[in-house]
């Protein structure tokens, strides 16, 4: 069995900065590497064809000696866990690994300069929000979730499907949550049940404002997309996030407008911070500036760990799903990637069809899980990992999340990928007190601008 080394969640200083996953790389493994794929006990009946996943044909494992990768660079040791695996089940085969892109964007201009220099690659990492470009620039390959292993979490691939067809297999999936310190919300005489929506939150920062504790009582970061992001989630909670079905800008909303004025009011609690990671955590985690702050689940095993390590200089800390509007219900847009097959040759589709199993095996995400706290894509990972949520309850809740989940917006047009940034320098316009719906008006202009 290929052994996936167990990464435990990283200091806050570290894995408040990373927001991409980590897994675990293979090491020493049996004769038969099939082992470690451990597939499911129960019958293969959720639509897919083969309980442990699809398999490359005896001809094309023949013909086939080689495979190349393209991931960002978080995503390093989750693609060696990979490589360990299909090249012990292949011998002769080599996996190349290209993990040097920065960022999801970045990756994009690496693989198109790689196909202009007659480099082609066979599977790439698609950030959710650029899988159209993936389908339409790239080529990236119609999959099917059929060829999926049976524990395979199916819930989930709707996130990688761009106009109907399915164009990435979400390999790690995020959401937004609410970290508090519970120290300062008890002494407010704060219960954490009351922070499930905005209303909840806004009587909870004015309790800890009124307490004399001499603590920021909100922090929204705005920084990394989390603008965008926040508004989205927001909004989506009644059911109109800020893309409409159509694809076009959704900003004027009865929905967007009642969020806006919630980061109204946010906005007179201090100052909010402009990037969710080198600022926001480290100014609720280490600095305890802010008694709450809106983080992506992937950090908040990572930070939980350390600041409870920290004995007398911490604090107990807590975590929820991003709260609702009044009346409205958790539906959560999801952050994350997808695997993407980019191969059109036959034999190197169906050999990169199966890295892209080996990828999603239960030890793999299960690893990933425990080194940054995604939400895991396959169910007998969650069973893998029950100690893990022994240890970090609070995480419980986001995997309930699956079935609301909301696609995040991909936007259309030359300058779409502008637009997040725009829509989030407009939100961080209004946590600076500018008037929210002026804001949000602009908001609204720039994107449909961006996107024609």
């Amino acid at each position: 069995m290929i052994r996936i080394r167990r990464m435990l969640p990283l200091p806050v200083a570290a894995a408040m900065i990373i927001l991409t996953a980590c897994g675990g790389g293979g090491d020493a493994s049996p004769a038969d590497p099939a082992e470690s794929l451990r597939p499911t006990a129960r019958p293969a009946d959720a639509g897919v064809d083969n309980v442990a996943g699809a398999k490359a044909s005896p001809a094309c494992v023949a013909q086939v000696k080689t495979l190349r990768m393209s991931a960002v660079g978080t995503l390093n040791d989750v693609a060696k866990s990979g490589k360990a695996y299909l090249e012990k089940a292949h011998p002769g085969l080599t996996v190349d690994l290209n993990t040097s892109a920065p960022d999801y964007t970045s990756l994009v201009q690496q693989i198109s300069a790689d196909r202009s220099a007659g480099r082609s690659v066979d599977v790439a990492v698609a950030g959710f929000d650029l899988l159209p470009t993936f389908a339409r620039d790239l080529g990236a390959q119609e999959l099917s979730p059929r060829l999926l292993r049976a524990s395979y979490d199916q819930r989930l691939v709707g996130l990688g499907q761009v106009a109907g067809k399915q164009i990435g297999i979400p390999q790690q999936v995020s959401s937004l949550a609410l970290v508090y310190n519970l120290d300062v919300l008890q002494k407010a005489g704060v219960d954490p049940a009351t922070l499930g929506t905005t209303d909840g939150v806004i009587a909870a920062a004015d309790k800890i404002k009124a307490s004399g504790q001499n603590i920021q009582p909100l922090d929204l970061p705005t920084g990394q997309q989390f603008g965008q992001w926040i508004l989205n989630t927001l909004a989506s909670s009644k059911g109109t996030p800020i893309q409409d079905a159509n694809g076009r800008p959704a900003l004027n909303t009865p929905a967007a407008r009642e969020a806006a004025a919630f980061l109204a009011k946010a906005a007179s609690y201090g100052t909010h911070s402009a990037d969710p990671t080198q600022q926001g955590l480290l100014r609720f985690g280490i600095r305890r500036q802010t008694a709450m702050t809106a983080v992506t689940v992937a950090s908040v095993a990572g930070g939980l760990k350390f600041i409870a390590g920290q004995g007398t200089k911490g604090f107990r800390a807590g975590a929820v799903p991003f709260p609702t509007l009044p009346g409205g219900t958790q539906h959560p847009v999801a952050g994350g990637n997808a695997l993407t097959v980019l191969s059109t040759d036959r034999c190197q589709r169906e050999m990169a069809t199966e890295l892209v199993v080996s990828l999603l095996s239960p030890d793999v995400v299960a690893a990933s899980t425990e080194a940054l706290s995604y939400i895991p894509v396959d169910t007998q990972a969650v069973s893998q990992l029950g100690s893990f949520y022994e240890t970090y309850p609070q995480l419980k809740p986001f995997n309930a999340l699956i079935p609301s989940l909301v696609k995040a917006p991909a936007w259309s047009g030359a300058r779409g990928g502008e637009v997040p940034s725009a829509i989030s320098d407009q939100v961080q316009r209004i946590l600076k007190g500018e008037d929210p719906v002026r804001a949000l008006a602009a908001a609204q202009s720039q994107a449909v601008e961006l996107t024609r």
